[in-house]
């Protein structure tokens, strides 16, 4: 019976080519669609779900509390509270302490790299499932001159030779012993390294971990059981307060598995992170797959007329309902599998350019279940999704009353197309302008005035090597035609992370919380970054050490104008110093947020980055080349990295430019199901009033009338579309833009000029089957009646 139900289900589709080709493509770019973001979903939903106990990790956060009541919530936790956590709570099984990763110079004869790394107790390798595959595994660290290495690295540093035992160089001073080799850590990995240094050797090079105060490091737990997560919470959200009685910060725990995908938090709740995106793109792939279905169930219901005699016959000579309904549905399912062939052709096909969009390595795993699985199930479920309704409606049919002629039943006539087509209409409106305010905000904020140049500036991290014969690499680049300037600077000035609420000045308010920014930098940065000046001066040298430069913002803040900021007292971790310089507010944080009050602190030593103007003039590759073997002459043992500014800016919007090219994609695709639904149901309507056509032909009407009139009915559900459309994309608009600070103006000439653009769509899509029809010899369809 069921390969009958085949049979019959592949005969109508090649006698009905036209309607059969319509409705796979629009299935097969739906499906395709779907298994994009089914792949991306599966990738984003799988990081660090591969730690064998990841049920019973938990992240130790800290809710940071200021006077005002507002609350900061980090991972930076104090050095010494690890000791503490095993002493005092028992229902902890273990806990590990780690650095933030850094990059550092790993040696081992002429083989030299900067890799990143973390310093971390041996605990690290028990409570995460990092396997170790060489050295001992119960003592992968096995003293403070020891190193564990990554497969890659081994590899790279020892080639063919056994890494353990053998010394090697990191950074300037420290010889250390290779003592394992752990597996090289899973690109769905939050945590990533190339190396695991003791913990020991950090606190040792960094005495302040030791102050109950510094967030120093990162901890995580793992406890005996996943249900006694609150009673360790319980005991543990005292345990900074009790060992420091002026600290304000309560650490709690926080799911490792959700670390990643749950990382914003407001006030010590947590708000939600990456979970939006994906939640974002299954409504997407939702609202795609329902629109590919409309496509088939218009078409169906549609031609319900032409397959009612057959209905009749077959229920006529003894057929139930319930096998009309299992051949249409078979039909319809078998339709969904043949797009699945074509969508997965088109996604192996365009899989490395989805994966430079997301920039991400997601390969076509068919031996992954969830992945198999989640393809069959949404080919499946479209199928039957698409045919469900169409085969109930058609198995419905009164045998005696279609073999007459009447197939009317219901919503089986235009109202359902009607309403399923002004679906069609508004998703399409919402995505496009959606898609358009996403593009205009990355525009805005590639295009905005930071207040500061990115352009022809290249970044080159600090290391020992640099620290060292700064003083000779400064001099030689600065004979170099094609470099205006080196400076020296902290951190990532677009958004600078260190931020404090230490800074004394004259009047500040006892409960004051204000949150200042900090960054360290020479007496060359300002300049070299172009910042404007509003007052005072720049750093001169060494004089300034215990001296400030601070923005408007912080001026404002602090309740000075600009006259009175200039020489006033401010102490700060630099000790008792005077303001000599003010600048103009510039973009010191992600465009999502506001410019914040922020102080320069003088340095030449303290921070990551050097920064080297260049002319922008003559043959780039050329510049940094002389660039490069400045460097090589005075800091030969470390490989010569940089990066530009300007791509620093980009990676810091990597996720609006990902979303922005996903949403332009998925609005194109959405739009081409949208015209094939179109073009086939104009189709199908010109086909059914064909003999109308050619009477009113005959009575004298224009083609352009009979255009006219086959396409007012298309028209009039655009303008309903219009209706629904137009405010729902204005709310959901609205909510995207309120989360930047510093946003674009989407004007009601976006809103115009889209629903324009649809409308010519529209037209395009029924305007050649409405003038097809209108043109034709009345006499061919008329000598038939």
């Amino acid at each position: 019976m069921l390969q009958n139900y085949f049979l019959i289900a592949w005969r109508n589709l090649l006698r009905h080519k036209g309607y059969a080709f319509i409705n796979i493509l629009g299935l097969t770019v739906g499906l395709a669609a779907n298994i994009f973001i089914l792949l991306w979903v599966i990738d984003e939903l799988s990081f660090d779900q591969f730690h064998a106990n990841g049920d019973r990790i938990f992240q130790v956060l800290v809710n940071s509390e200021y006077p005002d009541g507002s609350i900061e919530t980090y991972a930076a936790t104090p050095a010494k509270l690890k000791a503490v956590i095993e002493s005092q709570i028992p229902e902890v099984e273990l806990a590990t302490q780690y650095s933030m990763e850094t990059e550092l110079l790993v040696k081992h004869e002429s083989n030299a790299f900067n890799e990143s790394g973390i310093y971390a107790d041996p605990a690290l390798f028990e409570v995460f499932s990092f396997p170790i595959v060489s050295g001992d595994p119960t003592q992968p660290l096995t003293d403070i001159k020891s190193i564990a290495l990554s497969e890659n690295l081994a590899k790279k540093l020892f080639e063919k030779e056994d890494p353990i035992g053998k010394t090697l160089r990191l950074g300037e001073s420290s010889e250390l012993m290779v003592t394992s080799v752990f597996e090289d850590i899973p690109q769905n990995s939050t945590l990533r390294f190339d190396f695991v240094v003791p913990f020991e050797l950090f606190v040792r090079e960094n005495p302040w971990t030791q102050n109950w105060r510094s967030g120093g490091s990162k901890t995580a737990v793992m406890l005996k059981s996943a249900d006694s997560r609150d009673a360790a919470d319980q005991k543990l959200s005292g345990l900074i307060k009790s060992n420091c009685a002026d600290c304000s910060t309560t650490p709690l725990l926080f799911p490792y598995l959700k670390s990643r995908l749950y990382s914003e938090f407001e006030n010590g709740k947590n708000t939600g992170g990456r979970i939006q995106q994906v939640f974002l793109f299954g409504a997407v792939a939702i609202l795609i797959l329902v629109m590919a279905c409309i496509n088939f169930m218009n078409l169906s219901t549609a031609r319900s007329a032409n397959r009612s005699r057959e209905v009749g016959v077959r229920k006529s000579i003894g057929a139930r309902k319930s096998d009309l309904v299992i051949q249409f549905m078979t039909e319809s399912v078998l339709l969904s599998f043949i797009a699945l062939l074509f969508a997965m052709g088109i996604v192996q096909m365009l899989l490395p350019f989805f994966n430079d969009i997301t920039a991400k390595s997601i390969e076509l795993d068919f031996a992954n279940p969830v992945l198999t699985f989640g393809i069959l199930g949404v080919a499946l479920v479209c199928g039957l999704l698409a045919g469900s309704y169409p085969a109930f409606i058609l198995a419905a049919f009164h045998p005696a009353k279609v073999l007459k002629g009447n197939t009317q039943a219901g919503l089986t006539g235009n109202t359902l197309r009607k309403s399923l087509v002004v679906i069609q209409f508004t998703t399409s409106l919402i995505l496009i302008i959606g898609s358009i305010t996403v593009y205009k905000q990355i525009v805005f904020i590639s295009e905005r005035n930071l207040g500061f140049d990115k352009e022809n500036i290249i970044v080159v991290d600090r290391n020992e090597g640099t620290d060292k014969n700064y003083s000779a690499i400064k001099n030689d680049l600065n004979q170099l035609a094609a470099v205006k300037s080196i400076a020296f600077g902290g951190n990532n000035i677009f958004t600078v992370p260190i931020t404090t609420t230490d800074p004394v000045w004259a009047g500040k308010p006892d409960n004051s919380s204000i949150t200042f920014k900090i960054y360290r930098c020479d007496a060359e940065f300002i300049p070299t970054m172009n910042i404007k000046m509003q007052g005072g001066r720049n750093f001169i040298g060494d004089q300034d050490a215990s001296n400030y430069i601070i923005n408007k913002k912080a001026a404002e803040v602090m309740g000075l104008d600009l006259e009175h900021a200039i020489g006033a007292d401010l102490e700060m971790w630099n000790g008792k110093g005077k303001v000599v310089g003010v600048t103009d507010d510039f973009h010191n944080n992600n465009l999502r947020f506001g410019i914040e009050p922020m102080i320069f602190m003088y340095s030449e030593n303290i921070g990551s980055h050097y920064f080297i103007k260049l002319e922008g003039q003559g043959s780039v590759a050329e510049t940094i080349a002389q660039v490069e073997s400045v460097f090589e002459k005075h800091n030969s043992d470390y490989p010569f990295e940089y990066t530009f500014l300007d791509e620093v800016f980009n990676r810091e919007y990597r996720t609006e430019a990902v979303v922005g090219k996903l949403s332009l994609s998925f609005t194109v695709i959405a739009i081409l199901i949208s015209c094939l639904g179109l073009v086939g149901l104009a189709s199908f309507t010109a086909e059914r009033r064909t003999r109308e056509l050619g009477i009113r032909k005959v009575m004298g009407a224009s083609v352009w009338g009979l255009v006219v009139m086959l396409g007012n009915d298309f028209v009039a559900l655009f303008s309903f579309s219009l209706l629904a459309g137009i405010p729902i994309a204005w709310y959901l608009v609205s909510e995207y833009l309120s989360d930047y600070a510093f946003r674009t103006e989407i004007s009601w000439s976006t809103y115009l000029s889209t629903a324009l653009v649809m409308l010519l769509v529209t037209l395009l899509s029924v305007g050649y089957q409405s003038v097809k029809a209108a043109s034709a010899n009345p006499v061919d369809s008329l000598r038939n009646e």
